[in-house]
C-alpha cells in the first residue's frame, strides 16, 4: 500500500512512526539457523519486553527488527511483544551473510526466482506462516568480497523490492562493500532512494562514505557507544562532514546491539538508551541542531522504510 510503513502489527502512517532505531535485534535463536553462540541468543521473552519498556520510557518508538528467519526471528513472540509494548517493530524478510547464514542449508539450492518469490511472501502474505508481514528487505555481504549466495540473495531483495515497494536494508561486514553492494542494486534496477546500508560506520572513511552517498542511498550508523570498533568522537566527525555537505536527510543512527552483552537488562551494556540519553547529548554538545537529530531519529526512517507501491 503507497505511502504506508508495514510493521508486524499492520501498516502505519509515516508520521506514527515516531523516535526510531532502525537496526536493532529484540527476540530471536540463531542457533536455528547454525549460528551457535549462547551471547547472540536473544531468546527470554521477559527481557526483551523490558526492553521495550524501557526504550518507551525515553521517548522511543519503533525498531527496525534485523532477525530473519535463518536468525530464529520468534514472529509470534515479536508480534506480541509489539502489542504488549505499544512499540512499533518493523521485521524483515531475507538473509545475512556467509559468516552468519548456514548458505548451504539455506540458499544453495535456491534460484533468484526462488527467493524473490520467498522474499514477496513475506511481505505480502506473512512470515513463517502467520498473518504478520515483513516490512523491509535484507541482504548481505561477506568482509571485502560478496559471494556467489551473497549476490544471489541482493539480486533478488532488489527485484523483491520492485515488486512489493517494501525498501531493502542490507548489512556490510566490516563495513566494507558498500559501492560494490550499490552496483548490484542499480544493475538490478532498484531505486536507491529505497537501499540502505548498515554497519559502514565500522569503516569510517570519509571519502567512501561520501561516494556512497552520492549514488542516493541511506546510510545507518549503528556504533555509538561501542568503543572497540571506534571512538565517539570518530563517528561524530565523520557526521559532521557529512552534515556539513548536506547529506543530512539520507542518515540514520542505531546501536545494532544483538548481544545480550550489548543490553542492560542482562546486566551489560550499552543498551537502547544509550543514544537517546547520552550520545545525542553529546551531538547537542558538540553543535548539531535539535532539527539536524530529529531528522536522523524520526524524518529519516520514516521516509526511508514507507512503502513506495
Amino acid at each position: 500500500m503507497k505511502g504506508k510503513i508495514r510493521t508486524i502489527l499492520g501498516d502505519i502512517e509515516p508520521n506514527e512512526l515516531g523516535y526510531t532505531m532502525p537496526h536493532e535485534h529484540l527476540y530471536d535463536d540463531p542457533s536455528v539457523g547454525g549460528f551457535n553462540d549462547e551471547d547472540h541468543k536473544l531468546n527470554d521473552y521477559d527481557k526483551a519486553k523490558q526492553m521495550l519498556d524501557e526504550f518507551k520510557a525515553i521517548g522511543g518508538s519503533a525498531i527496525g527488527e534485523a532477525s530473519t528467519k535463518h536468525w530464529g526471528r520468534k514472529t509470534e513472540g515479536i508480534a506480541k511483544l509489539s502489542k504488549e509494548s505499544g512499540i512499533h517493530v518493523l521485521c524483515c524478510t531475507g538473509y545475512l551473510c556467509e559468516a552468519q547464514c548456514d548458505m548451504e542449508k539455506w540458499v544453495e539450492h535456491k534460484t533468484v526466482n526462488d527467493l524473490i518469490d520467498e522474499m514477496v511472501e513475506e511481505v505480502m502474505v506473512g512470515m513463517d506462516g502467520t498473518e504478520y508481514k515483513a516490512g523491509w528487505i535484507k541482504a548481505g555481504s561477506s568482509y571485502n568480497y560478496i559471494s556467489e549466495r551473497e549476490e544471489r540473495i541482493l539480486r533478488a531483495a532488489a527485484q523483491a523490492s520492485i515488486i512489493t515497494g517494501a525498501p531493502v536494508h542490507t548489512h556490510t561486514s566490516t563495513g566494507t562493500m558498500g559501492l560494490e553492494q550499490i552496483e548490484i542494486m542499480k544493475k538490478e534496477g532498484l531505486d536507491l532512494e529505497h537501499f540502505c546500508l548498515a554497519h559502514v560506520s565500522r569503516n569510517p572513511d570519509y571519502w567512501y562514505h561520501k561516494k556512497m552517498l552520492d549514488e542516493g542511498v541511506y546510510l545507518i550508523y549503528d556504533g555509538p557507544g561501542k568503543a572497540k570498533y571506534y571512538t565517539d568522537e570518530v563517528l561524530i566527525e565523520l557526521l559532521k562532514k557529512l552534515v556539513k555537505d548536506g547529506y543530512e536527510d539520507k542518515l540514520m543512527l542505531s546501536n545494532d546491539m544483538g548481544k545480550r552483552s550489548h543490553h542492560t537488562v542482562y546486566g551489560k551494556g550499552p543498551g537502547w538508551q544509550f543514544i537517546k540519553t547520552k550520545f545525542i547529548p553529546r551531538l547537542l554538545d558538540e553543535g548539531f541542531s535539535e532539527e539536524i537529530i530529529h531528522k536522523f531519529m524520526y524524518d529519516n526512517p520514516a521516509r526511508f522504510y514507507t512503502m513506495y507501491k
